[in-house]
C-alpha cells in the first residue's frame, strides 16, 4: 500500500536524506521529477512530504512552506549565498574564553547573520572554567539585550539553563571552530555521541569535527541544528544599514546624533560615540560595529 506522510529532514549525505516521521526515521531520496521541477534545495529542517511504496522504498515528493531560512555567505567566496537550514526559531552563537580565545568581532559576525535573517540570537560563552573573564565578556551583550549563558562542560555550569532554551525551540548552534559546540550537545544529550576535536597548538584554532549541518531531536519539542565550525563569516549580501541591527544598544542614543543618517564613524556630535566615552556602551562594541560596517560597505561596492 502506498502511504504519504510528512517528515522533518535531519541530515543529508550525498543524494540521501534522513527523515524523521513521528517517532521513526527513514533514509530516502528525491523523486526524479522533483529534481527537475524544483529550484529549491532540500535543507536540513525542511518539512517534506514523503511517499512510501508497498515495497518499502520512499521518495521526497514536495517541500512544505518554510517559516524561515537561514542563509550565509558561501565560505571562501566574495559572492554567493548558501542556505544553511530551514524553519529555525533561534540562533545560538557559541564562543569560548580560551582554546580558542574569545573573539568578540567574530561572535558579532554570527549575531549579524542571525539579525539579518530576522532570528533572535542567544550568546553562549563556553569553557568558563578556563578563565575568570566571562563576566567582563558577557556584560556588553547583556546590556545590549541579548540572552547570555555562560557554560562549562567539566563543571556542568549552566547546562540546565541551556537545556531549557534548546528544549523549547528549533535552535541552530553556530560559532567558531573549536569552541565546544559538540561537547555541549554531548553533555546535554549523551546519546548523540558527536565527534569532538582539539584546538591546534600551532594555530590556536579549532579543528572541524562537524562537517555538515545536522538536526537532532532535543527533548519533547525541541530540535538542534549542529553546524560546522567556521573560522570566518563573511558579510557579503548584508545591507550595510542592517549591521546596526546586531548592536541594539545603539538605538537608545542614535536619535540624538546630529545627523539622521549618522553611521557613528567620524561624524561630529555622534551620540553613540558620546555614549561610548561615557561608559554606557562598551568601546569593544563600537570597534566591532565599525569593522563590520566597513566590510559590508566594501562588499556592497564589489557587488555593484
Amino acid at each position: 500500500m502506498v502511504r504519504q506522510r510528512t517528515g522533518i529532514v535531519l541530515s543529508r549525505t550525498g543524494g540521501s536524506y534522513r527523515i524523521q516521521t513521528g517517532r521513526h526515521c527513514l533514509v530516502t531520496t528525491l523523486r526524479g521529477r522533483f529534481k527537475q521541477e524544483h529550484r529549491k534545495r532540500v535543507l536540513v529542517g525542511d518539512h517534506v512530504l514523503v511517499r512510501t511504496q508497498a515495497d518499502g522504498s520512499s521518495t521526497i515528493e514536495d517541500i512544505l512552506p518554510r517559516r524561515s531560512v537561514l542563509r550565509r555567505r558561501m565560505p571562501g567566496k566574495t559572492s554567493g549565498v548558501r542556505a544553511v537550514a530551514a524553519n529555525v526559531d533561534r540562533v545560538i552563537v557559541v564562543g569560548s574564553l580560551r582554546q580558542p580565545n574569545w573573539d568578540p568581532q567574530l561572535i558579532d559576525r554570527f549575531v549579524v547573520v542571525a539579525e539579518v535573517n530576522k532570528l533572535p540570537a542567544t550568546v553562549v560563552i563556553n569553557k568558563c572554567d578556563l578563565s575568570d573573564m566571562h563576566e567582563e565578556y558577557a556584560l556588553p551583550y547583556a546590556k545590549a539585550g541579548y540572552q547570555v549563558v555562560m557554560t562549562s562542560v567539566p563543571e556542568r555550569r549552566n547546562l540546565e539553563s541551556l537545556r531549557r532554551i534548546l528544549e523549547e525551540h528549533v535552535s541552530l548552534l553556530t560559532g567558531p571552530t573549536g569552541v565546544g559546540k559538540s561537547s555541549l550537545l554531548n553533555a546535554l544529550q549523551p546519546g548523540l555521541q558527536l565527534r569532538t576535536g582539539e584546538v591546534s597548538r600551532k594555530s590556536g584554532l579549532g579543528r572541524h569535527t562537524t562537517v555538515a549541518a545536522e538536526m537532532h531531536p532535543f527533548g519533547d519539542k525541541g530540535y538542534v541544528v549542529d553546524t560546522p565550525g567556521l573560522r570566518d563569516v563573511g558579510l557579503w549580501g548584508v545591507d550595510p544599514l542592517d549591521v546596526e541591527l546586531a548592536f541594539p544598544e545603539f538605538g537608545a542614543h542614535a536619535g540624538a546624533c546630529r545627523f539622521d543618517n549618522c553611521r557613528h564613524l567620524e561624524e561630529p556630535d555622534c551620540a553613540v560615540v558620546n555614549a561610548v566615552q561615557g561608559g554606557s556602551i562598551a568601546d569593544s562594541r563600537l570597534a566591532s560595529y565599525r569593522r563590520l560596517l566597513g566590510e559590508a560597505l566594501r562588499a556592497a561596492r564589489h557587488w555593484r
